[in-house]
């Protein structure tokens, strides 16, 4: 091959090269995860909770979440915020139709990130400096200690207790950081997210809405323009 037919080649295969790149750079979308991710990492940890889904519009879909996040005050007190209505694709939207009232997000110590499903709180639970195992009856479950009481309601474990042996399959059985957990069978359905008992009675205005038009409804209760920013902390 001469020379000029090398540069020619060399020259092309750079311009197939960068046109490859620009049409992956394209199709790839940031999620408000990823943008929270940025917005917030000088943030030791936290974690996103997905409060609440709904799917606008008559001829064209708008896919909506709303998020509560648990963040630490400077001596390590929880405390949560909850976002405004953010928009999201429909792809990112059905990912997470069963994670309703679950931790879709979290930044733990040393910088770790999981994007997993995991059930409420259960990044608080075994951490002595939270609280403790205890066991009565034979059977051992989570307990706070009293300065993090309030935790059992912010995370719904007083009508759904984390009992050890439910725990332990979540760190040991591969769901930890890895694959989504919604904890055991509990009749016919899930202990956590969307389709578990306890997430209809705590969210019935979501199920009401859903049901109302074909499964989802377009009407909501909501004053001020639409956001499209990551709308964390509003």
């Amino acid at each position: 091959m001469s020379t000029s037919n090398f540069v020619k080649v060399t020259v092309l295969g750079f311009f197939i090269l960068n046109f490859i790149a620009g049409c992956s750079t394209k199709n790839f979308k940031k999620t408000p995860l990823d943008n929270y991710i940025v917005e917030n990492s000088s943030e030791e940890e936290f974690s996103v909770i997905l409060e609440d889904m709904d799917v606008e519009g008559t001829f064209f879909n708008t896919y909506m979440h709303k998020y509560r996040v648990i963040k630490h005050r400077e001596d390590d007190m929880p405390f949560e915020e909850v976002s405004d209505w953010v928009e999201v694709d429909e792809k990112f939207f059905t990912k997470h139709e069963d994670n309703l009232g679950m931790v879709i997000l979290e930044k733990q110590g040393q910088g770790k990130i999981s994007k997993a499903a995991s059930p409420p709180g259960y990044r608080y639970v075994g951490d002595d400096r939270y609280g403790e195992w205890r066991t009565h009856n034979g059977i051992t479950f989570w307990g706070f200690y009293g300065r993090y009481m309030f935790m059992n309601q912010m995370f719904g474990m007083i009508n759904r207790p984390v009992y050890r042996q439910d725990y332990d399959t979540y760190r040991g059985g591969g769901y930890y950081g890895k694959r989504n957990y919604y904890g055991p069978k509990k009749g016919n359905g899930q202990l956590y997210g969307t389709n578990s008992q306890q997430t209809r009675k705590e969210k019935p205005n979501f199920f009401r809405r859903r049901a109302s038009k074909s499964g989802w409804s377009s009407s909501r209760n909501r004053s001020g323009s639409r956001s499209r920013s990551t709308g964390f902390g509003k």
